[in-house]
């Protein structure tokens, strides 16, 4: 085990934080599924929820305010991914369902990412893609550990987005 004292755990921070900086140059290639990246966060969110949300869950799965989800659904309702209907346990409320199209448009877009992401982990070779798969989950398990440590520390209850499994 390495010597707690000796590393310098600040530098290691910031080699990694440049590096996954770097990441995001590849976005480039991707930029109109960028632009569109709050539809895409929505209609995930609905593909993980079959029955629909509402859309108060649905924005807060999205991190996003309701103003903003409302814009999104809008958008995404004339383009006919999703629809709204009265809720069968309160008519005050609607809740939103993708479409068939919608549906679609989710399955192709997980689809063209799984393609991309396996094509990098190709040219990374199989050992490095194993590696970086196996440090990825050890390091979303810290994370997510911390993260809810510090949660209780704070007296606030974590809350999940509603929406579906972490990731």
């Amino acid at each position: 085990m390495p010597n707690v004292e000796k590393t310098d755990w600040d530098g290691l921070a910031q080699q990694l934080m440049t590096s996954m900086h770097g990441l995001r140059a590849g976005h480039g290639a991707h930029s109109k599924d960028m632009e569109m990246r709050g539809e895409i966060n929505a209609l995930h969110a609905l593909h993980h929820q079959p029955e629909g949300m509402t859309p108060t869950a649905l924005a807060r799965a999205c991190q996003v305010s309701t103003a903003r989800i409302t814009k999104t659904i809008d958008q995404l309702e004339g383009r006919s991914l999703v629809e709204r209907h009265a809720s069968p346990h309160d008519r005050r409320s609607v809740i939103v369902c993708l479409t068939d199209k919608g549906e679609a448009e989710v399955q192709q877009r997980i689809d063209g990412i799984n393609g991309y992401v396996a094509g990098v982990l190709c040219e990374l070779g199989e050992y490095d893609a194993r590696e970086l798969v196996r440090i990825s989950g050890r390091l979303a398990e810290v994370v997510t550990r911390r993260a809810a440590e510090a949660g209780s520390q704070a007296g606030c209850p974590m809350e999940g987005d509603g929406a579906h499994e972490a990731r």
